[in-house]
């Protein structure tokens, strides 16, 4: 791969890396914002929906910041491959695999917020959260033949 090649995917990543740095501080910080001063961000507890809501901003902070530091690790772990002359590093795949639940669950907490506000409290289930995550999962599935093809074809003289 031509070295303009790698600096520029580097490049783009480490801004990548800086945006999920930062989403995840953010979702981290409303999570404690909503939990120390519910008033402030607009949560409401309700009785009858305590767990629940407990349940949708405890789900959307972590798995925010889970999902962003996955997309980070990914990255990172995709740099060092390319300064060792590796395509497509082997420990992405599981990567790519764990990210899908933790996607759809950071999507379904996030479209679920207004059971936290008391704006809504009908549960949302997005199809196209559902969609994304299978989509996320078929890539993970086409990055592990990619891993194999490259392996192959750096045995291959």
């Amino acid at each position: 791969m031509k070295q303009n090649s790698i600096k520029s995917i580097t490049a783009i990543s480490i801004a990548i890396m800086v945006f999920c740095g930062l989403s995840a501080l953010l979702v981290i910080v409303q999570g404690f914002v909503g939990f120390v001063s519910p008033e402030q961000v607009g949560v409401v507890w309700s009785d009858e929906m305590k767990a629940f809501q407990l349940f949708i901003a405890t789900g959307r902070m972590l798995g925010g910041a889970l999902f962003f530091g996955l997309i980070t690790a990914f990255l990172v772990k995709t740099i060092k491959g390319l300064k060792n002359g590796i395509l497509f590093p082997a420990s992405n795949v599981r990567i790519l695999y764990f990210s899908s639940p933790v996607l759809f669950l950071y999507n379904f907490c996030y479209n679920n917020g207004g059971i936290l506000t008391g704006s809504s409290s009908n549960l949302l289930l997005d199809t196209d959260d559902i969609a994304i995550s299978l989509i996320l999962v078929v890539f993970a599935m086409i990055y592990k033949i990619a891993v194999r093809i490259s392996d192959e074809n750096s045995l291959t003289i």
